[in-house]
Formats: C-alpha cells, structure tokens, sequence
C-alpha cells in the first residue's frame, strides 16, 4: 500500500499551441494579464465590432446579447487559462437564400495574449486570434492586436485583421484567401487563417465616470456580407442597401448595471444602430465565498495522561462494548454533519473510518469535519486516525492522520495538516472492519422539477420541457444499487417529431432504425421520445459496484440504462489515489427502446465499447481521450477537455472524430461541444452535491455518439483522489 503527503502545490503542465507556432517566449513573470472592462459585439472584450488584446478574469464565464438590423448574436464566453479566452456564438442572419428568410450560425473564437503590457514603460500587450475559425466562416476572421492604457481612464488598441476584419481597407495581401466551406461545415478552415488581404483597425476606450465606458472606433468590417456585395460570402443576405454603412467608423457606449450586468449601445457607421446586454460571473466568486454551512465541532485536546491514565493506556479495548457504543456515537454526530458512517475498526491505538459524504461538494471538508468529530469520540491512546472515502461500497482512498497533528494544527492554514497527511489507496477488504448495525439494505427517494432543453435547430433554435422528476435507490448490500426515475411532463414547446419530415406515426410505421444511407439512427430520431404526456421511466437499472484490488474499480449496471436504450454496462478502471493517471475500459450491449411502451424495444441493437486514458494536468484541468467503437458502429475517438475549480463550477468542452463521413454524419461533420456544471451550493450557499448544467453541443447526430449510462467509475472515484482531494483542500477546516 503507497502513501504519499498530500502536496500543498502543483505545478501547471500545459501548453498553448498559438504561443509556440508563434515563436514567442515567456512573459515577465511580475507581470499579469491585461485584463478588459467591457465586451464587443462579437461577445469578448473589445470596442464595439474590432477586438483588442484584453483578456476576462480568469474562470470568468459571460454571456452577450447583441442586436442590430445587422446582426442579432448570441455569445458564451469562457476564460480557460488566464491567458486564453473560448467564445461560442450563435447567431441570426438574415438571408435570400433561405425559406424562411434567415439562417442560424453558429461560431467559435479563440484569443491568446502571449505579450503582457508593461504598465511602467511603453510595451503593450498583444493577442492573436481566430474568429469563426470552423464551418461556414460568415464571420471568419483572423487578427494580431495590440492594446495600451495610456492614463487609468484611457484605453488603446490598433491591430492588423483578414477576413471579415479586412473585407474594406485593404493595405495588402498575403496570398489568396479560399471561399468559406460549402460542404457541410463544422470542420477548421485552416486554409483560410491569416490569408487574404489584410486591413488595419483601431480602437479607443474612455472611461467617463465608474460605470459609463465610451468608445470609438475604426473597423475594417464593412458587412459586405450582411448586404449582398461579396463574393466570397456563402449565403449573401437580406439587405437591400448597397451602402449599409456611410463609413467605417463606429461609436457606442457601456453602462456598468453592478457588479456582474452592462447594458450597450453603439452605431455602425454612422447608420445602423444596435443594443447589447452582458452578463459575467467568476466561478472563483461565490456570493458566499465562506458558504451559509453551520461551523464544524471543535477539536477536543486529550486530557492529560494522569488525569485519564486507563484511556491512555489502551486498557478500554479489552471490553467488548467499547467499540459499539464508540461506533454508534461516532455515526450519530457524522449524521448531523450529512456523513454516513458505514464502518469502522478500532483498536488501542488505531481508527479507521469508512465515510460516505452526502452533503459537501468538496471531499476535503467531509474528511475534515470527521476528523474533528474523531477527536471528540475517541479514547486518548487512538493516535493514528484513518478516514476512508466511500462511494456507493466503494473503498476510494484513505487519509492517514496523527491525532496529535489534528490537535496541533486546527488553528492554522490548511496547508499545514496537508504537509502532515498521507493519501493511500483504500484496503478493499480489511478484516477488522464492523459494519454500522441496521445500515444496510437502504431506500432514498427524491422529488425535484426538471428542465430539458434542445438548442440549435434551424427552425426552432430552443425547444425546453418542464416537469418533476421522481427518483429512487435502494441499496441493498454495499456496491449492489437499485435505481430508477419517473418523469412527468408539465409544460413545454417539445414534442413528438420524426426525421426526414414524416409524422411520427409515418416513422414507427417504417419499422427501420436507418436513415436513406444506411446509417442507423441511433440519436437524430431522439425528438420520438419527447412530448410524452404520461409518465415515463427515464432509467431503471441494477448495479454493482467491486474493487477487486487496491487500485481496481468495476462496476456492472444491467436494465434501462438510458431513455432510448436498455441493455447490460460493464467497466473496469485502474487508478492509484496518488497518481494523475488513470486508465479505463468499458464494454456495451444495447438495444433500442421503444419510442411510446417503457419496456418495450425496437430491433436496432449493438455492441459498444471503449478504451479510456484520463490525466489530471493540476489546477484542475483534466483531460480524457476514449478511443472504440461508438452507437453507429464508426470507430473513432473522443478528446475532452475540462477545469474544475476549488468550489466545484466544471466547464469542459470535447470533439469526437470517427470514420463516418462527413456527408453520412451531416451537417457539423462531426461531434463537438461545450459542458457547465455549477453546484447548487454555489449559489445558495447552504452544502449540497446537487448540481446544475447539462451538455451544449450544435445538433443531434448520428456519428460519434456515445451510450448515457450513468454511474461511470471515474466521476464516482475522482473527489477523494488526490488531484480532486487537494483541489478542496483549503475546506478541511472548515
């Protein structure tokens, strides 16, 4: 069994690839990012329409809601690094060659500031950035930007653009810039990135009062496309005046609503007039940064030897009712923290502790709220105090402690009882362990509303469904899980509808789970399972979960695994608690569900599986790369990446790539979107491990898809290993 001190500082291993093809070294390290105060119209911090070389906080995550007769863009902005920006915009433009007389566009920006300004001398800071860099590239763009404070209330950036940034004002050319994608879109336009002629822009920002920002601007941006007069456009668009704009330059105003609101406005061109609100919170910033939770038990210091000599001596352990009563007294105090003691040994000089944590979003706090209470339960010759991390009967990693440590240490930094902790991989099956009397079998039910939603489509791009959500579990022996859930629709603008523009009583009578190529629809026929206004059972599974050795996880799951299939789950992963490194394989054989019977099925079945490689870098990012066969049948490969911060927020993003083409998988070419996951806790407060969020991907599609089975052994294991465990580390005393 290893045992490693749980560090009090990891270093961040990562790299930009912007930076390196760039040539570019490292920044002073005095210096920080130049940070921005307010947003473009593009949804990151700029001028109005031009970028700059400004960055966001970083973890901030914001959103903008810009409208103009131009343009009506949608924005989420992610500061992932503190020097790199993510942007996914979702935009209507209006055009001719629709039905319906505009198009939705979706988008992706990247901005990496590599140069920091230097605030005593002349140097500003510098970013490079790809706009819309993927698909149709209506709003394609590449830059180079420098930005400058001249005074504390004055702002200057002047960068060099192509693309849509260099469609008027040209000062020449670097080689031939190609069309926009006309196929099905969703794939990098590498040959068009800093192509093309290229055109300067410019930028002032003043500062007039606190909360009133005014700016003006030069751009290069003469919305050729938005008036029919390009070439190079792939759908011109709508308006009918040549001249949309009578010059190239642009005013607007930003008015700060408190600490996280701005409301804008800004003309174009001394012609086009448009509006703008934003929204930006840190995911660092709690609005109780200390949370509402009631403050743990103190440590209790041992008595002194001569005033309790039988206790020091270890002479209690010869009676047989010293454990039951220590045992029960323990579980009680654990209850009112929201732990379940399952199990504990004890013997004169040693406790161990097998803790389940149902309330804090953090691990750390839930072992160190329970050595506190350890303190107080246990006799005075117990030094040694072990406390395991349990999830669902499953042994994670233990927390080796020095009582005397925890007496020593309560009143200082957290660092310090990290320095003196050891993490070591759980014993599986130690022999001295007595479960705690009459836990085991357990029922937990739950009643909350639930929220469905489905973004992008071209003709509806939000569609959502409300109802209430009832769940169950009840385990019967540590590791074997029964669970299900109802669901029951209240309201909505979801309903039953099948591909292809059938009804979806066309569609059942089809009997085929294949689309005109022979492709199986295993997701793009997932609107049949909406709309229901009965109850339906979203899952209903069995499952167990083992640790067959220290470091090996598995787990079983058998029933309705998800909505639309039902089938046997099996998986095996290999991860020490010390390492960053983990290693997994999963194994499933599916078949469809029907789209109106609960435990009815349709023909199309198959097997699925995957090989998984999971590193946790530091700071809480994470990457996982699963490569196997998917529902379709392609074979492929998916990266994800995502940051997890000390007080839970996870935003993430993943691209999946198979061999499905990109006509068979339509439009997008292939899987890729966007994660949020915030706790409740986080707004609220008050500890809990529910949380909020959901999947933001561009469509539904066939290829690259994988099964939704629930209780997957890497995010069960992840809070009580190391990386996740120091993460939180700064709550052990509270």
């Amino acid at each position: 069994m290893r045992a490693h001190s749980i560090p009090t500082r990891r270093l961040l291993a990562s790299t930009v690839p912007v930076a390196l093809l760039l040539g570019l070294g490292t920044s002073p390290a005095h210096a920080d990012p130049l940070i921005g105060s307010h947003f473009n119209s593009y949804g990151l911090p700029g001028g109005i329409d031009t970028p700059s070389a400004e960055v966001l906080p970083d973890a901030t995550l914001g959103a903008t809601l810009s409208y103009s007769d131009l343009a009506r863009r949608n924005t989420m902005v992610f500061q992932a690094l503190p020097r790199l920006t993510v942007a996914l915009r979702y935009s209507r433009v209006e055009s001719t060659n629709e039905a319906r007389g505009y198009i939705w566009d979706r988008s992706f920006d990247l901005r990496y500031q590599f140069l920091d300004e230097d605030p005593h001398g002349w140097r500003p800071a510098v970013a490079v950035g790809l706009q819309d860099f993927m698909g149709t590239g209506i709003y394609s763009a590449e830059y180079l930007v420098a930005t400058k404070t001249l005074t504390p209330r004055l702002r200057v950036s002047a960068g060099l653009g192509w693309g849509r940034l260099a469609s008027t004002g040209g000062i020449g050319s670097l080689g031939d810039r190609p069309a926009p994608d006309e196929g099905e879109g969703g794939k990098p336009n590498i040959d068009q990135w800093f192509r093309g002629e290229m055109a300067p822009f410019v930028s002032a920002s003043w500062q007039a009062t606190d909360k009133l920002t005014l700016t003006a601007e030069y751009s290069g941006d003469d919305y050729a496309c938005e008036t029919g007069d390009a070439e190079n456009c792939r759908r011109p668009i709508w308006l009918d005046d040549k001249d949309a704009l009578k010059n190239q330059l642009n005013l607007g105003f930003t008015y700060q609503l408190g600490e996280h609101y701005q409301l804008g406005g800004y003309a174009l061109g001394g012609k086009q007039f448009g509006v703008q609100f934003s929204v930006a919170m840190n995911a660092r910033q709690a609005p109780y940064p200390s949370g509402l939770e009631k403050a743990p038990a103190p440590v209790r210091p041992r008595p002194a030897r001569q005033a309790d000599p039988d206790g020091w001596s270890g002479a209690w352990s010869a009676d047989p009712t010293a454990q039951p009563a220590i045992q029960k007294a323990l579980g009680d105090a654990l209850a009112k923290e929201g732990q379940v003691l399952e199990s504990m040994a004890l013997d004169a000089n040693r406790a161990e502790v097998r803790i389940r944590n149902n309330r804090y979003i953090q691990q750390a706090e839930a072992v160190g709220r329970t050595a506190r209470l350890m303190s107080r339960a246990l006799p005075p010759s117990v030094e040694t105090l072990v406390i395991t991390s349990s999830e669902d009967g499953l042994p994670t990693s233990s927390v080796v402690l020095r009582r005397s440590d925890v007496e020593r240490l309560e009143n200082t930094e957290a660092g310090q009882i990290a320095n003196a902790a050891q993490l070591r991989d759980a014993d599986p099956r130690p022999g001295n362990l007595v479960m705690t009397p009459g836990l085991f079998p357990r029922f937990s039910w739950g009643l909350k509303p639930y929220l469905s939603t489905s973004l992008f489509d071209p003709d509806d791009p939000l569609r959502y469904e409300i109802g209430a959500e009832l769940s169950g579990e009840y385990e019967l022996t540590p590791g074997l899980v029964l669970a299900g859930s109802v669901r029951q629709r209240v309201l909505g603008t979801t309903r039953q509808e099948a591909p292809g523009g059938m009804t979806p009583e066309e569609y059942e009578a089809l009997d085929s789970d294949y689309d005109e190529n022979g492709v199986p629809r295993v997701r793009s026929d997932g609107r049949m399972y909406s709309g229901n206004k009965s109850p339906w059972v979203s899952s209903l599974t069995l499952a167990w979960y083992a640790k067959p050795t220290e470091t090996v996880y598995s787990r079983l799951t058998v029933g309705l695994l998800e909505r639309a299939y039902g089938g046997v789950s099996g998986e095996v992963l290999w991860w020490p608690a010390n390492s960053p490194l983990a290693i997994g394989a999963e194994i499933n054989r599916v078949r469809k569900r029907d789209f109106r019977d609960t435990f009815a099925f349709r023909d199309y079945e198959t097997t699925t599986g995957h090989v998984s490689a999971y590193y946790e870098f530091g700071n809480g990012i994470t990457a996982q790369l699963d490569v196997g066969k998917y529902l379709a049948g392609d074979k492929g490969a998916t990266l994800t990446l995502s940051r997890e911060f000390a007080n839970g927020w996870r935003i993430g993003g993943w691209v999946t790539k198979t061999d499905m083409s990109t006509e068979d998988f339509g439009e997008g070419s292939f899987d890729k979107g966007v994660s949020i996951s915030i706790p409740l806790g986080w707004g609220t407060g008050d500890p809990s491990l529910r949380r909020i969020g959901g999947d933001i991907r561009s469509l539904s599609r066939d290829g690259g898809s994988r099964l939704r089975v629930g209780g997957r052994l890497y995010d069960k294991v992840r809070d009580s290993h190391s990386g996740q465990l120091y993460q939180g580390w700064g709550r052990f005393w509270r």
